[in-house]
């Protein structure tokens, strides 16, 4: 009776070991996946809205090895347009130990920054977070859960109880949903919001919110609205898709112009309108609505 319940004990005993090395196994297997890699690349494109109703696309990209007071980093890029187009440095980012600094590029004084702390991917449900720049601002961690992306690859993502619109989320490897530059930051006064539409790795689709594109320039080409010549002397004209309304504001918020449109091109006299600057407000067929400066001469 004693060998038989000492041979029940032994094998429930060698389960228990097998289940928790096997545990054990699966948990040092998982891999991480880092935000920033030392090679790779990687691109993040991201819609930003602005509450004026212009629509921006920005596109983030990984670039070369950099190094600043000894320390070696990746660069940041952008390439921007929608109302305007532009491209240059966004700073300097690194992973260390599941956590990534920054340092942003100051294009007025060229110059990067003092680092900062951006991510931390070793945090757990509870702790707190300082996105804060000037003064500690924290933010919890509410949920963490394992997330299937579109090439299969199982990730986690961090709920946090704070942000613009919606709470921030992080997802490992891809950083913000809001954009990994544009992370939750309540110390930026922002009038405009963005969201992550696509993200890839060596050029393959990693994650959705179901309305990628792959063109920054070809999209922002079907939905740029154009307004020439400015400075204007006597007349403006507007081009776009499915024109409805134009309306022209003073520096004061009085309406001056107010004019129906049709069709993808419109023209304005302004003849009587005195020399300044004055904001053009273009809606279409949609109830979209974009707003661009013009200088009267």
């Amino acid at each position: 009776m004693k060998t038989k319940l000492m041979s029940v004990v032994l094998a429930l005993f060698a389960f228990g070991f097998v289940a928790n090395n096997l545990s054990a196994q699966a948990t040092e297997t998982k891999p991480y996946y880092p935000l920033i890699p030392v090679k790779g690349e990687k691109q993040w494109d991201v819609k930003i809205e602005s509450i004026w109703g212009e629509t921006d696309y920005w596109i983030t990209s990984l670039g070369d090895e950099i190094e600043l007071d000894g320390v070696l980093y990746r660069k940041l890029t952008y390439v921007m347009d929608g109302q305007y187009y532009n491209t240059g440095l966004r700073g300097a980012i690194r992973e260390e130990d599941k956590k990534v600094y920054v340092r942003w590029w100051h294009s007025g004084l060229q110059y990067f920054m003092e680092e900062k702390l951006y991510y931390d991917f070793n945090l757990e449900v509870g702790d707190s977070f300082d996105v804060g720049y000037d003064e500690p601002y924290y933010i919890q961690a509410v949920a963490i859960e394992e997330v299937e992306m579109e090439d299969g690859s199982l990730r986690n993502k961090y709920v946090f109880n704070d942000g613009w619109n919606e709470p921030e989320v992080w997802v490992e490897g891809i950083g913000s949903l809001y954009g990994v530059d544009l992370r939750y930051d309540p110390d930026l006064m922002s009038s405009s919001f963005s969201y992550l539409q696509c993200y890839f790795e060596e050029e393959s689709l990693v994650w959705t919110d179901g309305t990628c594109w792959d063109d920054v320039d070809e999209v922002a080409a079907e939905e740029k609205t154009c307004l020439f010549p400015n400075p204007a002397n006597a007349t403006l004209t507007i081009t776009g898709k499915d024109l409805k309304q134009i309306e022209i504001v003073n520096m004061l918020g009085q309406c001056v112009v107010m004019q129906q449109a049709n069709g993808t091109q419109t023209e304005i006299d302004i003849c009587d309108l005195p020399a300044g600057i004055y904001f053009v407000g273009i809606t279409d067929e949609n109830g979209n609505r974009c707003v661009q400066k013009v200088v009267k001469g």
